[in-house]
């Protein structure tokens, strides 16, 4: 409290020393220490400057809102050839005395300033005047001044082992939504909406506005994977509570406490209803996705066959929608468990794994080659395509399935949004969202079956629909030259050659069985050989190989969350692509609008930091990344305005003009 430096000035001659060309100061309960995180900096090695106390027991000092008593420390910067991006406060703890509650650090305690060196090779000079209050049960204050000086040098450095013992916080995911309820008496009623995965452990809560809430601890209620929290109001504490900030310490898996910094939010989450309608228009979507096309072919050959009536529409529409919803639902089921486990995955996640990718990549040449005629499917292998015999249910229903497997590359309008949402839903809600995304994306063909006459639309079947059904056989091929270039990014020469070797034999095999005149034994030759290129797939090697995630313009660099973070800080603007080989509206967002020269001209002249997050590989920083914009699929663009720290999150397919549009509202 501010009066205690007025009662106690008297001491201040006996307590204070001014120390005006040493980097520490020592009182009798402690001694503060101006450090750098560095001994020299240049481009690519941009020091910190920390305040490091080191304190006697029993003795105390202060966070930015200091609880019940006390005074937060204050300083004033003067630099030479550098300027500050950031400060950390490290993580406080509450300090109870004599009936009161204060926060604050006992024992060690460092406060961080990132720096943006301007000139080389001129060093960094920095000089600081710093008043704090230490207290036990008294307060005394100090005043003193520091100086330090930083060399630049060419020469990269380790780091000061002071800056990893401490933890400062970090911006709560925007998955994290906090919102009031209601006010009863003295106390604000809250409720925190976390992830589904996501698990606080230990939670305090600490006021920055010592003015309106009390430092007393607040009252914690778990509700599933969500927190009522209670917060005790002061006396003069304000109505309005939108924006107040906090910081939320918890611990992780290690035991090591974090911080997130979170703001109580007005409006309350998103609705299910909502985010179910967004799923719904999402997976509708999905269908014309580029992704999904090659395998609905399959399925509207089935609508043109000769024999189809009413009721076999019906069945067939039924079990093709039953196979799409229940792979969402077991998709989310496996993304829901791995992501409770601690793993950092996201949609699309099958995709990350060579083996995964490698074996679509057969099932699709099989399928080509039964387009083209190559061979016929028989009752044994009626299950991969739309031939009409007594196992079409099984076929329809696998055929859903296959859609969806291909599908996850590709993220719809409104399904981002819906997918995102979902990771803030208790798991059943979160899996009634995927259940929409499947019938979503099964509503056009549930139509066509349940309503027969619409049937009558379509062409009727004659010759030209075999040529149709060789002409589908290409899109499937393209397919398999698409999944060859993901594991061009993932894998070996020497793996990719050995899964060509594969296509070879399956094409041998194909050859050898039509040279079988008995058909059964021909249908079980077919059996084997499918079979079998899917066992000598698991002996691929699996040497992953390093490639660079960015592309070669040198505009694009590797995303980092702390790079991104200090570019923000600077007041630079910022764009992040997060994208991935597998995700083909990545790949075209990229060619027609991101790296044509309209728009990197206008990210030029507008001095925009362009980053690249690449998730074709699992990269567990990169899905936390995701997670902290409410997503956990692709693609996803981020900007931020220079001179802004608010994220703006653009629509899943781009155009030229909704690039251009971000400067023109600068200018406006």
């Amino acid at each position: 409290m501010h009066f205690l430096s007025r009662l106690l000035t008297v001491f201040i001659t006996a307590f204070s020393c001014a120390s005006f060309a040493v980097d520490s100061f020592s009182f009798p309960q402690g001694e503060v220490k101006l450090i750098s995180s560095h001994t020299s900096w240049n481009e690519n090695q941009k020091p910190s400057l920390g305040l490091h106390f080191k304190i006697q027991d029993h003795w105390h000092i202060y966070w930015k809102n200091s609880g019940d008593s006390g005074a937060a420390p204050k300083w004033t910067w003067n630099f030479t050839n550098a300027r500050i991006t950031k400060e950390h406060w490290p993580l406080p703890e509450r300090i109870p005395v004599e009936g009161l509650i204060n926060f604050g650090y006992s024992e060690e305690a460092l406060f961080a300033f990132d720096l943006e060196p301007e000139t080389k090779p001129n060093p960094v000079q920095a000089s600081l005047r710093l008043e704090f209050l230490i207290c036990r049960i008294e307060c005394v204050p100090f005043f003193t001044e520091l100086k330090t000086e930083i060399p630049y040098s060419s020469q990269r450095g380790p780091p000061a082992e002071t800056f990893s013992k401490f933890s400062f916080p970090t911006p709560a995911p925007s998955s994290f939504s906090w919102v009031p309820r209601k006010i009863e008496g003295a106390t604000l009623k809250t409720v925190l909406n976390l992830p589904a995965q996501t698990a606080l452990k230990n939670l305090e809560v600490f006021p920055e506005d010592g003015e309106s809430f009390k430092a007393t601890v607040p009252v914690l209620t778990p509700e599933d994977h969500n927190f009522e929290i209670d917060l005790a109001l002061q006396d003069t504490s304000k109505t309005d509570f939108e924006g107040a900030r906090f910081l939320l310490v918890t611990e992780n898996t290690e035991g090591q406490k974090q911080g997130y910094e979170i703001s109580l939010q007005k409006t309350a989450p998103t609705s299910l209803v909502f985010v179910l309608l967004w799923a719904l228009v999402g997976g509708f979507i999905l269908n014309f996705m580029p992704c999904v096309f090659p395998v609905l072919s399959i399925k509207v050959l089935s609508f043109l066959g000769p024999e189809k009536n009413a009721q076999s529409l019906r069945t067939s529409g039924l079990y093709y929608t039953l196979g799409v919803m229940m792979s969402f639902l077991a998709l989310g089921g496996i993304l829901m468990l791995l992501r409770a486990g601690g793993e950092q995955i996201g949609w699309g996640f099958q995709l990350q794994s060579p083996t995964v990718a490698a074996g679509i990549s057969i099932l699709f040449f099989w399928l080509g080659l039964n387009f083209l005629g190559t061979f016929e499917i028989g009752q044994s292998l009626t299950y991969l395509g739309a031939k009409k015999t007594s196992s079409d249910r099984a076929g329809s229903f696998l055929t859903g399935v296959l859609a969806t497997l291909v599908a996850t590359p590709c993220t719809a309008p409104f399904m981002g949004a819906a997918l995102g949402a979902s990771l803030a839903m208790p798991a059943i809600n979160t899996l009634l969202v995927f259940a929409g995304l499947g019938l979503g994306m099964a509503f056009p063909f549930l139509v066509l079956a349940y309503f027969p006459k619409t049937v009558q639309y379509l062409p009727k079947p004659g010759a030209w629909t075999e040529k149709l059904k060789e002409f589908l056989a290409f899109p499937l091929f393209a397919t398999v030259l698409w999944l060859l270039w993901v594991l061009s990014h993932q894998v070996t020469i020497a793996s990719l050659l050995f899964l060509l070797g594969i296509y070879l034999i399956i094409a041998l095999w194909i050859w050898g069985s039509r040279q079988v005149h008995n058909e059964r034994w021909k249908q079980v030759l077919l059996l084997l050989g499918f079979l079998l290129s899917f066992l000598v797939l698991a002996l691929m090697p699996h040497e992953s190989i390093t490639v660079s995630k960015v592309s070669q313009s040198d505009s694009w660099k590797t995303f980092s969350k702390e790079s991104v973070a200090q570019d923000i800080a600077a007041g630079k603007a910022v764009f992040i692509d997060f994208t991935a080989a597998w995700c083909i509206t990545c790949q075209v967002n990229k060619k027609l609008v991101l790296h044509t020269s309209e728009v990197q001209s206008a990210f030029t002249a507008n001095s925009v930091q362009l980053y690249q997050a690449d998730w074709t590989d699992k990269n567990p920083a990169i899905t936390e990344a995701l997670a902290g914009y409410g997503r956990n699929s692709l693609p996803l663009y981020v900007y931020y305005a220079a001179g802004s720290n608010r994220p703006l999150l653009l629509p899943e397919i781009l155009t030229k003009g909704i690039i251009l549009e971000l400067f023109n509202k600068e200018t406006k």
